[in-house]
């Protein structure tokens, strides 16, 4: 009766030390030190987008469209994604735009509100020391930081997942006692709603519909004091989650292939002794080693540091000895034991994300090893010697991890290579470069990353291919920037017939592969120096003379309407000369420039353009080779390595178009060919003779073959 009696008082002297305004001020601080580490440098770091963003930025656009669905097809061979974070993230982008500030923002949001759930849960189970000891490791722990600055689903997951939590300990009266008072209908229902809308955030969801049987199953083989209308009320909130899951339910039978259980069947275990391993694997990763994905973690690095371990096998070892008698250690632990479970099921590498679940049992157990650890002080210590050393000892070790994150994620983490190319960070500091600068100047930017289909195979990240300039427009914040784009490979645009502006490189090594058409009109350009981006990444080109002698030149190129020495009567035609509406052909030159050539060879057809306006949609050059102009060509190259749609008003740029002799290609004299047309709808562009259209194709000089 002693031992019972000095515990009480322990347990409540450390209540004492925490007075209700010092209680206050404390998780103040908290939440004051994790928005410190979720928004300084949000829009900098991480610089830039990783797959699972881009993958969700997209369904957010969807979202604003009006598809809204339970799941959408990313194209990634592990299944789709669940709809509901996209979904809220595209409707409250809407009134604050693109960028990185707003795109992070709600998941700044997402990681508060999972810390206020913690802190509650845990001052409603263990009491506030307790409590702020579990906010304390959600706050510091540097994967709950991540998420917090994450666009991914996990972001809202979290608080969900910490809400169902507390909800499930409201519903049967849960608290340091279980009381045995009637159950609240409202209560249920908004644990019906949370355990829908959390499998509607992500697959993992799906494990607390079993964790709340268990729950209530234990408090039922335990013979704890709860009404006997809890099992009814449990059933009914169960009705609740089914029938807000009815549109889920729906979309899995209708396209299973993206279904959230799809995703369960294909990341299973292969036999017992995989999972078994995932298993140990979930286990050592909370303490001993870490994940290794640089976007979750700097890589190796356990969950916990060893400070919060040990507090965590204080609280497990507590847990485990007071679970049959004690509701407020079996909550935690059986979610500990379930979100494990869950872990273990995925197969592969060890990855945090798949441990959301266990995260907020983790917090709690943590923070009652503390309260543990704080009542056995009480009763090794003198009264004043044990307040002040849990009070200092929490404050030190709390400031002391808060430095250490802050270390971590600032100047470790951020500096990481894997780190910069998991998130494109080379978009991420040319963006911020251009959303900081303001002047007159355009700038033109050379990507490889052109298109989806040059996205495709110049793909640095594993299904989240993306052209560059649908990245950059969701990394710039301004919506006044004057851009445009090339693959400066085999094309360049300048802008305003090569008046001053800017040109960037989105690739460090283009510069140093520009072909020498391209390269003459960069020759007088300046370098500017930018923060994160390897010198030369960012001129200042000033070409205006250059192009207009390059168009002087190649003015006098011969053309012709019909084929130079056909059966028809040969018409010249004279540079230069309108296709369309606003697109103007002023020339071309040959290289190598030789009389003939050889099966092989490739010959480079430099032709040079310039706008006059906004262009067809889908805009495609053509070069065609043919022995007869009247049949099909010989050999043909149709592209455009130039973002046309932003092409404006004096824009003027180069087309090499690349035409490879095979080596057995049979000697002779050939047609050469040019014209543009739409790729929407294959319809070519009329060349005009003045204001007449006369014809959709421009014949060339001859090439020979030998």
């Amino acid at each position: 009766m002693r031992y019972t009696f000095r515990r009480y008082l322990a347990q409540h002297s450390i209540e004492d030390v925490l007075a209700q305004r010092t209680r206050l001020a404390a998780i103040i601080a908290v939440l004051l030190a994790a928005a410190t580490l979720r928004i300084i440098g949000l829009t900098t770091l991480p610089q830039g987008f990783r797959d699972e963003e881009i993958v969700q930025l997209e369904i957010a656009a969807l979202a604003r469209s009006g598809a809204i669905a339970s799941f959408y097809n990313v194209d990634d061979p592990n299944g789709g994604r669940e709809g509901l974070f996209a979904v809220l993230h595209g409707w409250l982008s809407l009134p604050f735009g693109a960028g990185q500030l707003p795109l992070r923002v709600f998941a700044v949001w997402c990681g508060l509100l999972s810390l206020a759930l913690i802190y509650t849960l845990g001052r409603r189970l263990f009491g506030h020391f307790a409590g702020l000891v579990a906010a304390i490791g959600m706050a510091l722990t540097f994967y709950a930081i991540i998420v917090g600055r994450s666009i991914t689903r996990e972001a809202l997951t979290l608080p969900l997942i910490t809400l169902v939590l507390l909800l499930i300990a409201a519903a049967v009266h849960l608290r340091r006692q279980i009381a045995p008072q009637s159950p609240r209908l409202a209560t249920y229902v908004l644990l019906g709603l949370a355990l829908a809308l959390t499998a509607y955030a992500h697959w993992i969801g799906l494990f607390l519909v079993p964790l709340f049987i268990a729950f209530v199953a234990y408090l039922r083989l335990t013979h704890q004091p709860i009404s006997r209308r809890v099992i009814g009320y449990s059933l009914f909130s169960l009705l609740i989650a089914l029938i807000v899951a009815i549109p889920y339910i729906g979309a899995t039978l209708r396209a299973f292939p993206i279904s959230s259980l799809n995703t369960l069947w294909l990341s299973r275990p292969e036999n017992i002794g995989d999972f078994l391993s995932g298993l140990w694997q979930a286990i050592g990763g909370i303490g001993v080693y870490g994940d290794l994905l640089p976007q979750h973690n700097i890589p190796a690095v356990p969950l916990l540091n060893p400070v919060g371990f040990v507090l965590l096998l204080i609280g497990l070892i507590e847990a485990i000895r007071r679970f049959g008698r004690a509701p407020s250690y079996a909550l935690p632990l059986l979610a500990l034991i379930v979100g494990l479970l869950a872990d273990s099921w995925t197969r592969g590498a060890l990855n945090f994300s798949h441990q959301l679940l266990a995260l907020p049992a983790i917090m709690l157990l943590m923070g009652a090893g503390a309260a543990t650890f704080a009542n056995f002080l009480r009763l090794a210590l003198p009264r004043p010697t044990a307040d002040s050393l849990i009070l200092f000892g929490t404050v030190a070790l709390t400031a002391a991890t808060f430095f250490a994150s802050t270390d971590l994620l600032f100047r470790v983490w951020a500096n990481r290579n894997d780190v910069q190319s998991a998130y494109r960070a080379r978009l991420g500091h040319l963006a911020a470069y251009l959303d900081r600068t303001y002047d007159d100047l355009s700038t033109s930017i050379c990507t490889y990353a052109l298109d989806w289909r040059s996205a495709a195979q110049n793909a640095e990240h594993r299904f989240a291919a993306r052209p560059d300039p649908i990245l950059l427009d969701w990394m710039l914040h301004r919506r006044d920037l004057d851009l445009r784009y090339s693959n400066c490979l085999t094309a360049l645009v300048l802008t305003r017939g090569g008046e001053p502006q800017r040109y960037a490189f989105a690739y460090p090594s283009a510069r140093a592969r520009l072909p020498e058409p391209l390269a003459a009109w960069l020759q007088n350009a300046t370098n500017v120096p930018v923060s994160g981006l390897p010198s030369g990444s960012v001129l200042i080109v000033n070409a205006e003379q250059i192009v207009a002698d390059d168009f002087g030149q190649v003015i006098l190129s011969q053309v012709w309407w019909t084929p130079e020495g056909s059966r028809a009567q040969t018409e010249p035609a004279q540079l230069p000369l309108r296709m369309g509406g606003y697109l103007t052909f002023e020339g071309y030159r040959l290289l190598p420039e030789r009389e003939s050539y050889h099966g092989g060879e490739t010959i480079n057809l430099i032709t040079y353009w310039r706008a006059d306006g906004e262009q067809v949609p889908d805009l495609r050059l053509f070069a065609h080779v043919s022995r007869n102009p009247d049949i099909a060509p010989a050999l043909q190259n149709d592209l455009l390595n130039i973002e046309a749609s932003l092409l404006r008003d004096r824009d003027v740029f180069i087309q090499i178009i690349e035409l490879p002799l095979p080596p057995d290609f049979p000697e002779g004299e050939y047609f050469l060919s040019i014209g543009a047309y739409s790729e929407r709808d294959g319809q070519r562009l009329p060349i005009y003779d003045g204001e007449t259209p006369r014809s959709d194709r421009l014949f060339l000089r001859k090439i020979r073959v030998e």
